[in-house]
């Protein structure tokens, strides 16, 4: 006969909500790409933070006859991390390593488990810029790493973006994403890509200028909007953008892909991912449990 047995322990918080605090976390680049590894990475020092607030551990031992045949220890954060800031990262040799400071946990009530959320294409505002010292695939690339982020060390599931576009034509201007003609189209993408949250948005703006009295070194702003969508009733639920200008290595041929190794490492492509990272807290911080509309604190 054989008999289970399961203890079950919490460990208190680590520290008090509200209190700033620092986590880090490393990846291995040896088997995957840098930017995969710093996904990784990342992930890690957001768990590290949560678990600094509270975790919970699960101890299941197995006996039979007296003898211990299975001795298992499981892990669970009851916390979700909205909003941090990443204060440094780089490659160090074969490891990637982020530092992140988080200043907010909030206890995680689950309302987001077993959630979906999607993207579309976003559309250069400018469509000529593309092709005037820009990067390859920007259009799909943005929404997937805004996904990326969102997907971090939160229950959603993430699906990736669909090859649609949600407004069309721009010539230039725009869009009105309260339009009903938007909300009916949502709802019919959503409905296809079989999410709970659709993200749309634009990029505004991927030109340089030249600066300085000699004008050798260049200047360009990363710009992205985003629109986050309740799939079910096609509103838009937030607007947000984000936006920094970088200085240096910014003219990035055509031929490199957005989210490549070379991308990231270059001035531009830091800047980016800042903007990246910004919009992802945002669709985080209006998906937060604690401030959704009918659901129990």
């Amino acid at each position: 006969m054989r008999l289970l047995a399961l203890i079950v322990l919490m460990c208190l918080p680590g520290m008090a909500f509200g209190e700033s605090f620092v986590a880090d976390g490393v990846a291995s680049t040896a088997n995957q790409s840098v930017q995969e590894a710093r996904r990784e990475a990342l992930k890690d020092a957001l768990w590290s933070a949560s678990a600094q607030s509270g975790i919970t551990i699960r101890g299941e031992v197995g006996l039979h006859r007296g003898v211990v045949v299975s001795d298992e220890s499981r892990f669970r954060i009851g916390t979700h991390i909205s909003r941090y800031e990443v204060i440094s990262e780089g490659q160090e040799g074969d490891f990637y390593r982020v530092k992140v400071r988080v200043d907010e946990v909030q206890t995680g009530c689950g309302a987001l488990m077993g959630m979906r959320i999607g993207a579309v294409s976003f559309p250069l505002l400018k469509p000529h810029q593309n092709t005037l010292m820009g990067v390859a695939g920007v259009e799909m690339g943005v929404p997937n790493e805004i996904l990326h982020r969102v997907g971090i060390n939160t229950p959603l599931e993430v699906h990736r973006a669909a090859h649609r576009r949600l407004f069309f034509p721009l010539n230039g201007n725009l869009p009105n994403p309260r339009a009903t003609e938007v909300r009916e189209r949502v709802k019919m993408i959503a409905e296809d890509m079989e999410v709970d949250f659709l993200v749309a948005g634009i990029v505004l703006d991927i030109g340089y200028e030249s600066v300085g009295i000699l004008r050798n070194r260049h200047s360009r702003r990363a710009e992205v909007e985003i629109y986050l969508f309740e799939a079910g009733s096609g509103e838009l639920m937030t607007q947000r953008r984000a936006a920094r200008e970088s200085r240096g290595d910014v003219l990035v041929a055509s031929r490199v892909s957005f989210g490549s190794q070379r991308f990231y490492e270059s001035d531009y492509g830091e800047g980016f991912g800042w903007v990246m990272d910004t919009l992802s807290q945002e669709i985080l911080s209006t998906l937060d449990c604690p401030k959704r509309s009918g659901v129990a604190q």
